[in-house]
């Protein structure tokens, strides 16, 4: 026979809902992300470089 022992396989439950718990948050936050998104959309990066020239102001 063999001398191995089997030691059983020690799961931490604890590790594993706090596991599932932040995937589960980051699937909400992925679908708020993207439904902002849609409803809100960032300007364009080139829209926002776009500078025009700049007006002096008369003296007085």
């Amino acid at each position: 026979m063999s001398d191995k022992s089997d030691s059983a396989v020690v799961i931490d439950l604890a590790k594993a809902r706090r596991e599932r718990i932040h995937d589960i948050h980051d699937a909400k936050l992925d679908a708020m992300r993207s439904a902002f998104a849609k409803a809100l959309p960032l300007a364009n990066a080139k829209a926002a470089s776009k500078k025009g020239k700049k007006r002096k102001k008369k003296p007085r």
